[in-house]
């Protein structure tokens, strides 16, 4: 799926309560969960989400691995989401994500579960 030069998709900011930052993002408004927004971003801005994941007392915590390589060479990192309230509850395998990339590399990160708030105000510098 393509989704930059997709019209449907407009360039905005997210946060998400609990977790330190405003990120960049692709969201279709026309989709949304429970009235949230389902963004999409690129894989430097997940990079940020993971250590403010991290950082935070969240129960899902994204962490970014070194893969394997694309075709044409360039790096191919995994994005993994872990639910730790469904380590213990559960497994680890149920409790693991691995989010794969659009064909324009953003990932979907936590749509249809984490309540993103669309917002004007760009991230501080």
């Amino acid at each position: 799926m393509q989704i930059k030069d997709n019209p449907d998709f407009k360039p905005t900011h997210v946060y998400l309560e609990g977790i330190d930052g405003v990120f960049p993002a692709y969201v279709n408004p026309a989709i949304t969960w429970r009235r949230h927004a389902c963004p999409f971003f690129d894989l430097e801005t997940i990079r940020r989400i993971a250590v403010a994941t991290q950082a935070s007392d969240s129960q899902d915590v994204i962490h970014i691995l070194k893969g394997g390589r694309y075709p044409d060479g360039s790096p191919k990192p995994i994005v993994a989401r872990v639910d730790w309230l469904y380590v213990e509850s559960e497994s680890l395998e149920a409790a693991t994500d691995l989010i794969e990339p659009t064909e324009d590399g953003l990932y979907d990160l936590g749509n249809l579960e984490w309540t993103w708030h669309e917002t004007d105000a760009p991230p501080a510098s």
